[in-house]
């Protein structure tokens, strides 16, 4: 059994229509092209001027930076996202070829922010080949950033103070990998001097999901659960308090008591022969691959997952959507909504195709 969805993904207008209406100095460029001349940073707006010096706490350390950042570098998910939507292009930012399925290596938000940017000499970010295990350096030091943003990555102990010695670098304030889209947001916006305008993001952005929540009803009372296929040995399930979960919780499902609320990791591993205790009334999943998706599915205890049974299953696997729903910031969210909610209210009223 191969359970397939085709979406056709459009940007949400009616989000980005509401985000417009900010105008507290906030320039989402996929909203208008009209901003100021942007500097080497690619800023459509000014920093407060009493905003620096800054010093930021994190778990790995703190970062003080002195005056308003020219030349910003992000690393990890979705730091690039929030200073595009504050105005602020970076000159480095990590290459996403793997989750924008194509080998452009920009997400298409962080594409349509960029092509709506009004940066006097036309730059593009330097793609930073970066992953957890191992860090372009030198690269990082040859781009002279004034701020390193990691503030949801995997970045070590020993790579922070090697990205510190660079420049003054913003970490997680939490677990690796466990940032809120919320407090990435405000902690971007305080180390760019921009943090009553990265404030009204936030409140926007609520405004945004609250609504989504009152126009589809038939999600209340739904229990939810999310997992992964990265390989053929089974799936994950992921925390009641991943980002992934918490969304949808927002969006008015209960999270089903078989979620796990602790781990060692952001996901528990659940073998084939455990899958019926992955009891929800709606399970999303994304895949690593349609060939992985398909031995999955194809298995005889996939059909008794209890979601895939009541009709409750909604499977992702294009690459950015599989990105848009595990790393959600105020550009990644407005982008897979639309997207989004038709495949969860199919789910939640069993209507999912099987």
């Amino acid at each position: 059994m191969r359970i397939t969805m085709t979406v056709s993904f459009v940007p949400l207008r009616r989000v980005s229509a509401a985000l417009c209406a900010t105008a507290v100095a906030v320039s989402l460029v996929a909203c208008s092209d009209d901003s100021d001349d942007s500097g080497s940073s690619g800023s459509s707006s000014s920093a407060n001027a009493d905003a620096f010096p800054v010093t930021i706490d994190s778990a790995l350390g703190a970062a003080t930076i002195e005056e308003e950042p020219e030349r910003v570098v992000t690393i990890g998910w979705s730091s690039q996202d929030v200073a595009l939507a504050l105005g602020v292009t970076p000159v480095g930012m990590q290459d996403m070829s793997g989750d924008t399925g194509d080998d452009t290596g920009v997400l298409p938000w962080d594409r349509e922010a960029l092509d709506g940017s009004d940066d006097a000499d036309g730059a593009e970010p330097e793609l930073l080949d970066a992953s957890s295990d191992d860090l372009p350096f030198e690269d990082i030091l040859n781009l002279e950033p004034d701020v390193i943003l990691a503030v949801n990555s995997g970045v070590t102990d020993e790579q922070y103070s090697r990205l510190s010695d660079i420049a003054p670098t913003v970490a997680y304030p939490g677990e690796a990998w466990q940032t809120s889209w919320e407090d990435q947001t405000t902690t971007v916006g305080q180390a760019l001097g921009r943090g009553d305008e990265a404030e009204q993001l936030v409140e926007d952005t609520n405004q945004l999901i609250a609504d989504a929540k009152d126009e589809h009803p038939e999600f209340d009372g739904k229990t939810i659960a999310f997992a992964s296929g990265t390989s053929t040995d089974g799936l994950n399930t992921y925390l009641a308090t991943d980002s992934r979960v918490t969304l949808l919780e927002q969006l008015g499902f209960s999270i089903a008591p078989s979620v796990p609320t602790s781990g060692e990791s952001f996901s528990v591993p659940v073998s084939k022969e455990n899958w019926s205790s992955i009891d929800s009334d709606v399970l999303v999943s994304w895949y690593l691959s349609e060939d992985i998706q398909e031995e999955l599915e194809s298995d005889a205890g996939f059909a008794r997952i209890p979601a895939v049974e009541r009709g409750g299953y909604v499977p992702l696997v294009d690459p950015p959507m599989v990105y848009a729903t595990s790393a959600i910031s105020v550009l990644s969210l407005p982008w897979m909504l639309d997207n989004y909610l038709p495949l969860l209210q199919s789910a939640a009223q069993g209507d999912s195709p099987l």
